[in-house]
């Protein structure tokens, strides 16, 4: 079982993005963690995610931050709109760490700064 958790500062990514337009993000969110349940099963992992669809932005000694484009049900978003969201994986912990919309223009660069600092505070 993956133990999941919620950077305080993604929680307020979050809450921001919920109040504009995306209501049903945690809802997608929860769909996307039990796709990682079983895709970064440490013991018996099985691809669930789409490699097109999932980046390694950096590998660390025990474990990895990455990111992929979450789909949100029901917020009328294309493929090309749903928001980016970066994680880090360390054996059965999961950690969220931050998330970028389209409205923004993704600036991945940054966040990519952004969710490096951010996974330091877990490991």
């Amino acid at each position: 079982m993956s133990e999941f958790r919620l950077h305080p500062l993604f929680e307020k990514e979050l809450a921001a993005l919920e109040k504009r337009r995306m209501r049903y993000f945690r809802e997608s969110l929860s769909g996307f963690q039990r796709l990682c349940e079983v895709h970064f099963n440490p013991i018996n992992p099985e691809m669930r995610i789409n490699p097109g669809k999932l980046h390694r932005v950096m590998q660390f000694n025990d474990g990895a931050i990455w990111k992929t484009e979450l789909a949100v049900i029901k917020s009328g978003l294309r493929p090309n709109q749903y928001p980016r969201i970066w994680f880090f994986v360390s054996g059965v912990k999961i950690v969220f760490l931050c998330v970028a919309d389209h409205v923004n223009n993704y600036r991945d660069a940054e966040t990519d700064k952004i969710a490096i600092k951010r996974a330091k505070d877990f490991y």
